[in-house]
């Protein structure tokens, strides 16, 4: 997480509660800030000065290897009269790469850079448009993680409201 503070918050603050988009997982965010918001002491209101205003972003990971099967091959002719059949080749030994008699038991996809997922947080004053803090929190995601992990993001950015902070890292359960 980092965070920088521009200008002091208010003590007791009112926020009202941003997202930019109102994706179905957006809202579920939205309510999450809120509640975390009035039990650290805040006022959420729709009238409130201070707009707290949430981005998220998701990142695919890419991954590397594998290739194209090595089991089982389907090739169509060029011929389109369907005179000559596809081809269907079964590999059954392959010393090079493995076949179905002697599976090639190596790993070949590989995770080169996980999946990410990303919030961004900014507080503006709508009195006189000045920023007055600004925040971030990403996490690496795997395939099997769920939302509830990115929803624990959420009290560590409130907790930081108002104070600048740099690469601080958090367990999240």
């Amino acid at each position: 997480m980092n965070a920088v503070s521009f200008q002091p918050l208010p003590p007791g603050s009112a926020f009202f509660v941003r997202p930019l988009d109102n994706s179905d997982h957006n809202l579920v965010l939205q309510k999450d800030f809120e509640r975390v918001l009035m039990q650290k002491g805040y006022t959420v209101s729709k009238d409130a000065t201070l707009i707290l205003t949430f981005e998220t972003r998701d990142t695919a990971g890419s991954w590397s290897g594998g290739g194209p099967n090595r089991l089982v091959e389907l090739s169509n002719n060029p011929d389109q009269t369907g005179i000559e059949a596809p081809r269907v080749r079964l590999n059954l030994f392959n010393s090079a790469r493995g076949g179905l008699l002697n599976p090639d038991r190596r790993e070949l996809t590989r995770t080169v850079t996980p999946s990410s997922f990303r919030i961004d947080v900014t507080i503006d004053d709508k009195s006189n448009g000045k920023r007055l803090w600004q925040g971030w929190s990403s996490v690496d995601i795997g395939p099997g993680d769920n939302r509830k992990m990115t929803r624990n993001m959420i009290p560590i950015l409130v907790n930081s409201l108002g104070q600048t902070v740099r690469q601080k890292s958090f367990p999240l359960q």
